[in-house]
């Protein structure tokens, strides 16, 4: 406690006891360390942040403070000297000084020793550190002495004169980017003389919610306290909106009821520290930063990696060289830089596990990146003035999360396809075409070597059958595939004119060959008068054939073999329709198309095939969600393919973190799911998990997801994540009593 005291923002640290180890956990996830400090020399406090390999130590030596007898001690982390220097000279400081700052002193054997210590303030010894921060403090800020006398009531006015506990934490905000969990300002009750209750106490507050330790053994001292201290409170929680908000906390490991009996006359909010309480969400430690800057980044490349440079500029901490040696995390948020990139992100998911393949990866010193909510943290010395990132390959990143669950990942051939094909086609929207069931004929109905007219081609698109006589192409007309006025439908010449640019198919010619009389295809770029027969070899003057030439198409190689390049279509029609409904839940978002999967190190997880992998940042403390994908096209399904590709994805889908991930298993398919596949794909959810999601043309045809869906219902339907399409397809599909009372 004294040491996060001497630290500029030290209020904020948790105290980890390493005898109860699961607590400890809970903490360090919790609070989302940086770093772990053993305090002790015994062997127990030494080893415990081996247990946290993440959290690697980014100075020399395991300590804080470096003590050097024939040099300067010092602090590798920013201390409260620091924070005299920049604020000193500062209005801020001026109206801290005017409330008269108080060095409050008590006898050793007060039995509220360790409560006034950890109120008011006090730092370790010199001789222990190296460094005398109350002689620093008494020198640079005079605060006035004031006496506590041992068994006397606490004055009442302590309140208002702010201790030297003020001085760590002044100048230091609550950043917007965690939300508050339970945050009701008041008291703790509690023991002084058991360790558990002061430890307690000490890490509450660290969650920035003002208490006080209130010790119903010595609640004498407290008379007058306890109501100025409540009428302070309610002051800063009057503007709350809710009514249970604005109310006090009796916080405690005791008894509610019989604590809240000091307390009469209060409205008040219970709230109990249980047995696993710091694993249950209750309290959400808030980050706490010294201030914020916007800053205009240089983008730049680096072995063909795309490289962000940037000043640390208007430092909120004194930079003199005096303090060169001390610490910092400075959290970066980007936005913009890599617009239109869908290969490369800066956006990398929270996962703590992997702080140092980021840190390898998108900066220089494996031990000195930590990534954090929405942002990714350096740790910076007080004296840099620039640094960088890099961007992560959004493949390399893939590969790491799968390792985590034991899986070997790499791009499959289908996978290839996809890319190239979506890349042809200028990204995930490109491949909205596929929407009309017409563009994606246009690949079945003609084979690799075939040639068609354009006629016959707008045929294709059109789509006129026995079932619809006019055709499927009139629920299209407003898709845009690019800019037109908005009065103008999109026809099936547009469709076929935005195929053709985007490569997927070529235009030509078919000119016979006076010699062996066989017709051969010469795409346009090689077509010239005087030309060679690619059948015989015999050379020719094309001349006259050319004169009255119909052009004809026919598909290009990007697609690969004809079985892979169906497979292609479903997958590019898929991500699209998630990149436009995913992206409306202001969340950031990587894919993946198809992945080989091989288990490693003797797994039991089965060697096969995911057509892609979505990545679903959620906003902290969402997790972020997985989406392993299955997709088909209109063809039949065997029942035990599809029960193979369910317990495939099944296996992957439990193999991942799920303190990390919530995972979900998307079946795609062209045409409706049979009532078969419905009940096999049920099994994946459980009675209070929701993670299969079945999407049809029904939802993929459409610009947006539920639109033909809220024409059949007959009422609005909103699915932007992962979790709502999950929950709308047990709504749709699995209409058992429970499942039935979820409303989209």
């Amino acid at each position: 406690m004294e040491y996060s005291h001497a630290l500029w923002g030290g209020r904020f640290n948790p105290i980890l006891v390493v005898d109860r180890e699961e607590e400890a956990r809970q903490l360090v996830e919790l609070f989302r360390l940086d770093v772990i400090v053993p305090v002790g020399d015994s062997q127990e406090v030494r080893d415990f942040p081996k247990k946290f390999p993440h959290l690697i130590q980014p100075f020399h030596g395991d300590a804080v403070f470096v003590k050097q007898e024939q040099w300067r001690s010092f602090s590798w982390v920013l201390d409260i000297y620091n924070a005299i220097a920049h604020w000193h000279d500062r209005p801020e400081w001026k109206q801290l000084k005017d409330h008269a700052l108080r060095a409050y002193h008590w006898q050793a054997d007060d039995p509220l020793t360790d409560v006034f210590a950890m109120q008011f303030g006090a730092f370790p010894a010199a001789d222990e550190i190296g460094v005398d921060y109350a002689d620093l403090v008494a020198k640079n800020v005079s605060p006035v002495a004031f006496p506590l006398a041992p068994d006397a009531r606490i004055p009442a006015d302590v309140v208002e004169h702010p201790g030297l506990a003020s001085i760590g934490r002044f100048g230091i905000d609550r950043h917007y980017r965690v939300p508050p969990g339970w945050d009701a300002p008041g008291f703790f009750v509690g023991s002084v003389v058991d360790p558990n209750d002061l430890v307690s106490f000490w890490n509450i507050r660290a969650c920035d919610i003002p208490l006080w330790f209130v010790d119903v053994d010595h609640i004498d001292r407290y008379v007058d306290l306890i109501p100025e201290w409540a009428r302070v409170l309610k002051a800063d929680v009057e503007h709350r909106r809710h009514e249970w908000d604005r109310r006090l906390g009796v916080w405690s490991r005791q008894d509610i009821d019989e604590a809240s009996k000091h307390f009469a006359g209060m409205e008040l909010t219970f709230c109990r520290l249980r047995d696993h309480f710091w694993g249950g969400g209750a309290v959400s430690p808030p980050e706490m930063h010294l201030g914020r800057t916007s800053t205009l980044g240089v983008m730049g490349n680096s072995g063909g990696i795309p490289r962000v440079n940037f000043a640390l500029a208007d430092k909120p901490f004194c930079t003199d060289l005096h303090f060169a040696q001390q610490h910092l995390v400075a959290s970066v948020s980007l936005i913009g830089g890599l617009y239109g990139d869908e290969q490369h992100t800066f956006d990398v998911p929270y996962v703590p596990e992997l702080n140092e393949f980021y840190a390898r990866t998108m900066h220089f010193d494996y031990n000195k990146l930590r990534i954090g909510p929405e942002s990714t943290g350096l740790i910076i010395s007080v004296a840099d003035h620039d640094t960088f990132l890099n961007a992560m390959q959004i493949a390399d990143l893939f590969k790491r999360i799968f390792s985590m669950a034991g899986l070997e990942s790499s791009l499959s051939n289908g996978g290839r396809i996809v890319r190239q094909l979506l890349t042809q086609l200028g990204g995930l929207q490109g491949a909205r075409v596929f929407k009309v069931p017409g563009a994606r004929s246009l690949l079945k109905a003609f084979g690799l070597t075939d040639t068609f007219t354009r006629k016959a081609a707008l045929n294709v698109i059109r789509d006129k059958s026995p079932r619809y006589p006019g055709g499927t192409f009139g629920a299209h007309t407003d898709l845009f595939l690019g800019p037109r006025p908005f009065d103008i439908k999109l026809t099936p010449q547009d469709v076929f004119a935005f195929v053709v640019c985007k490569g997927l198919f070529r235009m030509g010619a078919d000119l016979r060959c006076p010699k062996c009389d066989m017709k051969s295809w010469l795409a346009l770029d090689v077509l010239k008068q005087s030309t060679t027969c690619e059948l015989c070899g015999h050379g020719y003057d094309a001349t006259e054939q050319l004169i009255d030439v119909e052009w004809r198409f026919r598909r290009s190689g990007v697609l690969g073999a004809e079985r892979s390049a169906q497979g292609a279509v479903p997958v590019a029609l898929a991500l699209q329709q998630l990149g436009t409904t995913l992206r409306e839940a202001m969340s950031t978002n990587m894919y993946s198309p198809s992945l080989d999967m091989k288990p490693v190190n003797g797994s039991a997880l089965p060697k096969c095939e995911i057509d892609f992998v979505w990545l679903e940042n959620g906003r902290f403390p969402k997790r972020d969600s997985l989406i392993l994908a299955e997709c088909k096209d209109q063809g039949p399904i065997s029942a035990d393919e599809f029960q193979r590709d369910l317990d495939n994805l099944r296996q992957i889908a439990d193999a991942l973190p799920p303190h990390r991930f919530d995972t979900y298993i998307l079946f795609v398919k062209l045409a409706p799911f049979t009532s078969d596949e419905i009940t096999m794909a049920r099994t994946l959810n459980g009675p209070y998990r929701r993670r299969v999601i079945l999407l049809t043309a029904r939802e993929l045809e459409p610009y947006h997801v539920m639109e033909r869906l809220e024409a059949e219902i007959g009422k609005h339907v909103y699915a932007g994540s992962a979790e709502e399409l999950a929950n709308l397809t047990a709504q749709l599909y699995f209409t058992d009593p429970v499942d039935s009372s979820v409303s989209p």
